[in-house]
Formats: structure tokens, C-alpha cells, sequence
């Protein structure tokens, strides 16, 4: 209940209103407001709940989908290159052969990587086939070479002394390639019981070709030597046999020459050959400079002359190559014909083997380890 005065007339107005019909409004207000409340968090939960539902949902498809892909993953990469690694590891020994499998063929970059590996390991495989048969090849020619350097070395006279019942001389010789053939040769032999034939010659070029040309050219000077012709007239024949069949046109420098044993007197001639060396019984050894004719096998029809020395009674002859003066050191430095005289004369009087020992030892002083260019070949007669 509520009142108000009126002062234009001077009454008072009074009003009573139930409370119950002034409190509904304020309720239904309330209970629609709880209602849409009410309503609203229902409906929060329900889209709540539908969004774990599809949250879940789709974290189990994501996981499905996930598990899918790495099952198709390890399908198409992880098992294909476990397999490929797997099969490296077992390439050894004689299996080496990495070949491509169905697993492989992924039509992808794993497929790429395969097809590389099986590629190369098909030019390994060819690779090794063609060194094991080269490496066959130069064991056969190894062989080969080794047994021709026997045959060669068979070919010189190589047992000393040369002539144990001969007291009126002695005689030694070595020949020492450059390769595993030369084409250098020395030779000596009794023509009859007073004459002593002595050869020293290099063929030109080395190796195989050099050897067999040797051994042509030993034959026929021994040949011709043993008919009882001159030095000179035996270089002739040599020459002649030769330019009949040279295609190749190779050559070789001679020296040949005779000593008569009774008196000392040598007989030689000189086919492009180097100077021989000479020392008298008493004196120091010096060059021989001797008349020299053409290289053997360089011209038909070409002469040859000849001349003689005396060899005295304890005097020396060393007869060479050109390997021994030509021998080069680490800064090219040749060794020399003085270097060559020097050593000799740094024991004059000693026995022939000693003194070819001694040459061979300055020589590979001098060299030091540089390789060796050419045969080294050397000829010692001293007479007793």
C-alpha cells in the first residue's frame, strides 16, 4: 500500500495493490532467465559432448590415417632400404653382385638409388674380371720375361774362371740390363790354342726386341769368328747377314778383337763401338782411341779397318758400354769417361773380377738412387 496528498484540494490519495500480483512479473522475469539458463548450459553440454565426440572421432581417424601412412612408409621406403642394406652388407668374397629385386621397385627415388647400386656393382664386377685377367697376363708375362732373362744370361759365358787350365791370362765379365732383358752382350772364346777371340757390343734400343737382336747378332760374330776370318773381315760378314733381313732397322756397335796368348799382339776392329781401355804392365790404364767403322746393320757393303796394340805381360784390357759412361745421377750428371779412368786406376794391378767390382761400385755410388737408363756391360782380360 502506498499514498500521496493532493494540495489544489487538499485530499489524500491512498492505493493498496496485492504483493503476490507485484511480485509476478519479477518472477517469470527470473524464471525465464532460469530457464533460458537452464536451456543454454544444456545445449553448452550437448555441443560439448558432440565436440569431444568428434574431436575424438577425429583424432582416432588421424590415428588410423597416421598409422596407415607409416604402415605404407615402412612399406615403400623403410623395408625397401633395409633389404638394400641388408644385401650390402652381405657383398663380400666372390659375392658381389648387388642385382635389382621386386622390393626395389618403388618408382620413386629408392628405385633411382637401387638401380645405381645394381649398376655399379655390374662395372665392379667387370672391372675386377678384366684386372684379374691382366694381372694373369703379366704373371704370364712375368714368367716369361724371367725365363728369358735365364736364357740370356745362358748365353754369355758366365762360369769362372772361364779356362782354369790356361795360366797365361785371366778373364772376367759381367753384364747387368737395364731391364729384365738387354740388349748389350760381351763374348770371349778360343778360336784355336793361341788365339783368344773378345767381344763387347750394344745393340740399339732395349727390352725383348733388344735381346733377340743380341742374340743374332752373338751367334753370327762367334759364327764367323770360330771360320778363322780377321776382325775386320768378320764385322763385314756380320754386317752383310744382317742387311739382308733388317726390316726393323735396328743396329749394334761392335769391338771384336784376337789376342794372340804367345806374343800379346791383339788384332781388333771397331764397329761404332766405344774405345777400349788399355794399361801396360807397369803403367795406369788410359783410352785406346781406335779407328772406328760404321754401327753393324746401318749400311750394306761397308769395310771395316783394322789395327793392332800390344797387350804386355801384366798389362790389363777393359773393354765396355756405353752403359758404364753414360750412367746418370739424380741431378743428370753423366758418369763419365775420367770417373771411369779414375776408378780403375784406383787399383790398377788388381785381378780382373776385382777390378770390374770396382768399377760396378762406383758406379752405383755415383748413380745413388737414381734409376738405371741402359745396360751396363764390361769385358776385363789381363795377361800373366
Amino acid at each position: 500500500m502506498c499514498g500521496s496528498l493532493l494540495d489544489t484540494v487538499g485530499w489524500s490519495v491512498v492505493s493498496a495493490v496485492d504483493k503476490e500480483l507485484t511480485d509476478t512479473p519479477t518472477k517469470s522475469l527470473i524464471a525465464d532467465y532460469e530457464k533460458i539458463n537452464a536451456e543454454a548450459q544444456e545445449e553448452y553440454r550437448s555441443s560439448a559432448e558432440r565436440s569431444q565426440r568428434s574431436l575424438l572421432f577425429i583424432t582416432v581417424v588421424l590415428l588410423v590415417l597416421s598409422s596407415g601412412s607409416a604402415l605404407m612408409l615402412a612399406n615403400k621406403i623403410v623395408k625397401p632400404v633395409e633389404r638394400m642394406t641388408q644385401r650390402i652388407g652381405e657383398i663380400s668374397g666372390s659375392d658381389l653382385a648387388f642385382e635389382m629385386e621386386d622390393t626395389y621397385r618403388t618408382k620413386d627415388e629408392i628405385e633411382v638409388l637401387a638401380e645405381s647400386f645394381a649398376t655399379l656393382s655390374k662395372r665392379t664386377l667387370e672391372y675386377i674380371s678384366q684386372i684379374t685377367k691382366i694381372t694373369a697376363e703379366k704373371e704370364r708375362i712375368g714368367a716369361e720375361l724371367e725365363l728369358a732373362t735365364r736364357i740370356q744370361a745362358d748365353m754369355l759365358p758366365n762360369i769362372f774362371p772361364a779356362f782354369p787350365e790356361r795360366e797365361e791370362f785371366d778373364i772376367y765379365a759381367t753384364m747387368t740390363p737395364a731391364k729384365e732383358v738387354g740388349g748389350d752382350f760381351y763374348d770371349f772364346f778360343m778360336i784355336d790354342d793361341d788365339h783368344l777371340g773378345m767381344v763387347m757390343a750394344d745393340v740399339s734400343g732395349k727390352g725383348v726386341p733388344a735381346a733377340l737382336f743380341m742374340m743374332m747378332s752373338k751367334i753370327l760374330v762367334n759364327n764367323f769368328a770360330m771360320m778363322g776370318g780377321s776382325p775386320a773381315k768378320v764385322l763385314e760378314q756380320v754386317n752383310a747377314q744382317i742387311c739382308l733381313n733388317n726390316k726393323e732397322e735396328m743396329f749394334v756397335t761392335v769391338w771384336f778383337g784376337v789376342l794372340e796368348l804367345s806374343t800379346g799382339k791383339v788384332k781388333a776392329a771397331n764397329a761404332g763401338h766405344e774405345y777400349p781401355i788399355l794399361k801396360k804392365a807397369n803403367g795406369e790404364f788410359e783410352l785406346l782411341k781406335d779407328k772406328h767403322g760404321f754401327v753393324i746393320g746401318g749400311m750394306e757393303g761397308v769395310r771395316y779397318k783394322e789395327y793392332e796394340f800390344q797387350l804386355e805381360k801384366g798389362g790389363t784390357l777393359f773393354l765396355y758400354t756405353d752403359g758404364v759412361a753414360e750412367a746418370t745421377n739424380a741431378k743428370n750428371e753423366l758418369f763419365g769417361t775420367e770417373r771411369m779412368l779414375e776408378a780403375l786406376n784406383a787399383e790398377p794391378q788388381t785381378d780382373p773380377k776385382t777390378l770390374l767390382a770396382n768399377m760396378k761400385n762406383a758406379v752405383d755410388a755415383f748413380v745413388g738412387d737414381a734409376p738405371q737408363f741402359d745396360d751396363l756391360t764390361m769385358l776385363s782380360v789381363k795377361l800373366l
